[in-house]
This record gives structure tokens, C-alpha cells and sequence, in this order.
């Protein structure tokens, strides 16, 4: 009995595919037949006598466009090649050629994805046209993959592109607020990285499991950020080279409030921008204290957010080891003698200790900001709230 039950339409176009189609048939006559006939009509063809074969083709070729396979063969049969090959590949389009018509068998295909069901002696129209559609499906599932890769690679550099703006304008706004007080130097970068060292440290101990690789980043971008209340303080008090009178020093003590405010404005109204909500606690929060004394609110342990609780330790490091008009700095290790003395007063007890743990790597960063200005993008600390440290 011959395969193709109906002639072949000569007039019948080309077509032509980017994939090759596999065809399985323990019978050569049957697999050369097929072949020449999709061949005839433009298609690139790959042939395999068994379903081990079929199944070692797809793996060293790029996976077909399309397999037509017989059920019935020697050893591995056509459905468990069906199903090996969409555990291989899902989207694998594979039509199924039978001389039995099995009900049961048919279901059985179509469950485990077959696209169709032919059964032999078949019309070579009906063959052709089984191709082209499934060609055509094939062809649009691959674009529809294109368009989703593009679509999630853009998204991601448009992603990458709105954070860098967002950074950008974070580190500007800080910027914008240091340059008030020239004194300061390089403060917001070392900020940024003893702010990043500390959490590290936090996370490796104490705080293992609570502090996720998102928080430490934000924290080193939104740390820099925290005396940007300082806009709203008068140059008369800010840049003042003496010490502060007790009404000057109320004054600056404001600016925490001026900051935080000045941040929850913004996050008020435009809700999305989340980002914000660490650098307005911070801004709010850096001056208290872990034993209530702090200020603008009086805060008590962890009614202080974390990342405030971080930033007050390295904001007062920073201020004790740093040259102002109004104070000299000190050396690395008397700052870090001095901080030790208020563990459980000034700082969180388990931040305290996290610090003692990596300090060195403090004065390391700092010789390195101060080398190359690199900080804000990098992998506190100021003692208690006196007129002295102008805080």
C-alpha cells in the first residue's frame, strides 16, 4: 500500500524553514519518502530509524522545528519518544503517524503534548498542510520568545538606568546639603562605606538571617543622606567656627526634623518611591540614642530603626576621627576607645560589638576614601550630642 493515498499538487509553493524537521521511522522506504517530499517543497529534513536516535539527534543538533514519528517501533516506541522529548523541550512540536487508529493511544498522545495524529496511508495534502500549521505555530512560538527576552532585557535596562538616575539625584540631593558646610570633606563617602562595613559585619553576626544583601546596598546609598536637614539651618549657625550658644545648638538640633520631613513630603506624594523610606528614618532617627536620650523624638532601643541605629555609630566615628574648625580629630584608636565607653547608652549593644569586630577595617577605609573619593558606590560616627561636635 502506497504512503500518500492522494497526488502530490505540483503547483504547490516552496516553503522554506529556519528549522529542520525529524522525521522517525524504523522503515527507510517510509523516512525517504517523507524526506523527499518536504524536501521537494523547501524544508530541511534530518531522518533517525529509532527513537534512541531521534533522541541522541536532538541533543547534539539545535533542537527540530518540528518531528513527525511513528508509534509503533522497536524498543522505545513513538509516545515515550514524545514524551522524553518534551521533558527536553516543551514548546517541541511532534506529530504522531500510526497505521492503527487506538483511541486510547490517540488520547494518549494528545495528553502528553502531541500537536497531531496522522494516521497512514495519509493525502499528501493533509501531510503538508499538518507541516505548514505546525511550522507556523513553531515560528510564532520562537518569535513569541524573541519578543519576551527583548521585552525583559529592555525592562532591565530601563530598570538599570531609572536606579542610576535614582542614585544619582540621592547622591546630588546629599551633595547639595554637605556643600553648605565645606568643612566636612569626603564625609559622605566614608559614610557610605563604614555604613556598608558595619552592616556587613552585623549580617556575618548578630544579625545573621535579618539583614539581606538589598538592605546593606540601600543603606550605603541612603546613609550619605543623613544631614540633609541641614539646608534648613542658618549659615550663621552651620558655618560657625566656635561653639554654639544653647539657643544656636537648639536651633541645629532641628535639622534632623527638617530633614525627615523634607523626605516624608516627597514619599507622601509620590507613594511608589519606597527607596525613601530608609533615608527618611535615618534623616529622622541618626541622633537618637539607644538608651532614650537622643533626640528629636527620645526614642528607646529598637523604637530607633535599624539603619539609623548603623548610621548613628558611624556618623559619631567619622565626626571624633575628622578635622573641624571647632574641634581636632583623634587618632583611630582613641575614637574607637572613646565609642566603646557608650555601648548600651549611645549604641545598640550588638552594633557596639559588631564594630569592635571590624574597626580596623575603618581606618583601611578611610585612607581609601580619602586616596581615590570612592564611597557612595563603594562595598559614624559622632559621639554624644554636644555643643562641642556641632551635631
Amino acid at each position: 500500500m502506497s504512503l500518500f493515498s492522494g497526488a502530490r499538487d505540483e503547483a504547490r509553493p516552496i516553503a522554506t524553514s529556519s528549522g529542520y524537521i525529524l522525521v522517525v521511522d524504523d522503515e527507510e522506504q517510509i523516512r525517504d519518502l517523507i524526506t523527499r517530499y518536504l524536501t521537494a517543497d523547501g524544508y530541511q529534513c534530518r531522518t533517525a530509524a529509532s527513537a534512541e536516535e531521534a533522541l541522541s539527534l536532538a541533543l547534539t543538533h539545535p533542537d527540530p522545528a518540528l518531528v513527525l514519528t511513528d508509534i509503533r517501533m522497536p524498543g522505545v516506541g513513538g509516545v515515550e519518544l514524545l514524551h522524553r522529548l518534551k521533558q527536553k523541550d516543551p514548546k517541541v512540536l511532534v506529530v504522531m503517524v500510526s497505521s492503527h487508529q487506538d483511541l486510547e493511544t490517540v488520547r494518549r498522545c494528545l495528553r502528553e503534548g502531541a500537536y497531531d495524529y496522522l494516521l497512514k496511508p495519509f493525502d499528501w495534502e493533509i501531510l503538508s498542510n499538518t507541516v505548514s500549521r505546525a511550522l507556523e505555530r513553531y515560528h510564532l512560538l520562537r518569535e513569541n520568545d524573541r519578543y519576551r527576552t527583548n521585552l525583559e532585557r529592555l525592562v532591565l535596562e530601563q530598570t538599570d538606568e531609572i536606579r542610576q538616575t535614582r542614585d544619582i539625584a540621592l547622591i546630588t540631593l546629599a551633595k547639595l546639603a554637605e556643600s553648605r558646610d565645606s568643612t566636612t570633606g569626603l564625609h559622605l563617602e566614608r559614610i557610605a562605606a563604614y555604613s556598608r562595613r558595619l552592616a556587613e559585619e552585623l549580617q556575618r553576626g548578630a544579625y545573621a538571617g535579618r539583614l539581606s544583601r538589598a538592605f546593606i546596598e540601600q543603606l550605603a546609598k541612603s546613609s550619605p543622606l543623613h544631614d540633609i536637614g541641614k539646608v534648613g539651618i542658618p549659615d550663621s549657625i552651620l558655618r560657625k567656627p566656635g561653639p554654639l550658644t544653647s539657643n544656636e545648638f537648639r536651633v541645629m538640633k532641628t535639622h534632623p526634623t527638617i530633614g525627615g520631613d523634607t523626605l516624608s513630603s516627597v514619599l507622601d506624594r509620590f507613594e511608589t518611591h519606597g527607596f525613601l523610606i530608609m533615608a527618611m528614618e535615618i534623616a529622622y532617627s541618626h541622633h537618637e540614642r539607644w538608651d532614650g536620650c537622643g533626640y528629636p523624638g527620645g526614642l528607646v532601643g529598637e523604637e530607633i530603626p535599624l539603619a539609623a541605629r548603623i548610621v548613628a555609630l558611624v556618623d559619631s566615628y567619622d565626626t571624633l576621627t575628622s578635622e573641624r574648625p571647632y574641634k581636632h580629630e583623634v587618632p583611630h584608636a582613641e575614637a574607637v576607645q572613646r565609642l566603646s565607653v557608650d555601648r548600651g547608652k549611645h549604641f545598640e549593644p550588638a552594633i557596639l560589638d559588631a564594630f569592635m569586630a571590624c574597626h580596623a577595617d575603618f581606618e583601611a577605609l578611610r585612607e581609601q576614601v580619602s586616596r581615590t573619593g570612592f564611597g557612595l558606590d563603594a562595598p559614624g560616627t559622632e559621639d554624644a550630642p554636644t555643643q562641642e561636635n556641632r551635631r
